[in-house]
């Protein structure tokens, strides 16, 4: 592109901040305007962008962005960090975080596209709201939401690229403050996801009382290509003949249900039977966990569970040739009161020792 020497007014965006060493200049493109323009407003990838950028200031004039691999939430901040690859993240994290790049999103002035993971905490109030409205686009991502309150139209938002979602102790509602259903929860999730992990928390009042959650959820059609299915804190509220059902659907996948204290002795029966099916049916990667189970049982099911090396903040790079196991957490068998052993319970208290 052949560019004139007819200089145009410095463009009044990003703090009406003058480019470094000259002014824009006009370009003379080969193309007809409405074509680029349509270019700048477009761009197919985050590699296509940040090419056109490279290459004339025109682009991000026009559609300013900042690209990151993976943003996440600073502890006992209001800001956020920025990282392009897991190598400085792993970095950064062994440095207590104060190496990042971090950034205040109610002082960004560019849209921010984020291509690998998005790791959201409790402390930085409207942390979800805020996010969805800087956000230009997802790439098939990452997402780990804990102890936010989240509308389900942000929600719905936040998981349309995602292959891996982690929720913990969120309160999902939908506009009108009305809770969301644990089965409208998974049929927002896209086709392609592949790990889902749920903490129902102190309140589970997204299961319906009448036991149709898991008969809804069965009807599911997005679910096919999911390889682990992991749900804590479970209420005795879900039908555990549809359990089994859910369970014989989904026989290549890796399952766990860990249920609350609090349940009836009346619902720990049923899941006994259930544990018996599972074990008789000698199917690996499922498992049934509750407070003061049989401990043989619960020892057989475990030695025939193994997660895919993924815990909810290790992930490869978009290079990277399958899971990168460097920071997966040992899984200790961690004993309960009754002698019993729970690698996800095990795995969950990492993961709340991570956002403390």
């Amino acid at each position: 592109m052949a560019a004139s020497s007819k200089l145009i007014p410095t463009p009044i965006f990003y703090g009406k901040r003058a480019w470094p060493g000259c002014p824009s200049i006009q370009q003379n493109w080969s193309l007809p305007n409405s074509i680029i323009l349509y270019i700048a407003k477009n761009p197919s990838s985050s590699k296509v962008y940040q090419i056109l950028v490279r290459t004339c200031k025109f682009f991000f004039e026009t559609n300013p962005i900042i690209i990151t691999a993976y943003l996440d939430t600073c502890k006992n901040s209001t800001k956020y960090r920025i990282s392009q690859n897991q190598n400085e993240r792993r970095k950064c994290s062994q440095n207590n975080f104060e190496c990042c790049i971090k950034i205040d999103l109610n002082m960004l002035s560019t849209k921010i596209w984020i291509t690998r993971g998005l790791y959201i905490q409790k402390r930085i109030q409207n942390s979800i709201t805020t996010i969805v409205q800087k956000n230009f686009r997802f790439e098939s991502f990452h997402l780990s939401v804990a102890e936010n309150d989240i509308i389900f139209d942000d929600l719905k938002f936040l998981v349309s690229s995602a292959k891996r979602v982690f929720l913990f102790e969120n309160s999902i509602k939908y506009k009108n403050g009305s809770i969301v259903m644990l089965d409208n929860i998974l049929g927002c999730l896209p086709t392609n996801i592949e790990i889902f992990w749920f903490d129902f928390g102190k309140d589970v009042p997204m299961v319906n009382a009448n036991a149709s959650t898991m008969k809804n959820i069965l009807k599911l059609q997005n679910l096919e290509n999911l390889k682990d299915f992991i749900m804590y804190n479970c209420p005795g509220t879900l039908s555990v003949e549809d359990l089994s059902v859910f369970l014989k659907k989904f026989e290549n996948t890796n399952i766990h249900f860990d249920f609350k204290s609090n349940i009836s002795p009346e619902y720990k029966e049923q899941l006994d039977y259930l544990i018996d099916t599972i074990i008789e049916s000698d199917v690996p990667n499922h498992f049934i966990a509750y407070d003061g189970q049989d401990a043989e049982k619960h020892g057989i099911m475990l030695s025939r569970f193994a997660l895919n090396g993924l815990t909810p903040f290790n992930i490869p790079d978009e290079d990277e040739d399958g899971f990168d196991g460097e920071n997966v957490p040992v899984v200790d068998e961690t004993e309960s009161d009754d002698g019993s052993t729970s690698c996800i319970a095990f795995l969950f208290n990492k993961i709340k020792n991570f956002f403390m």
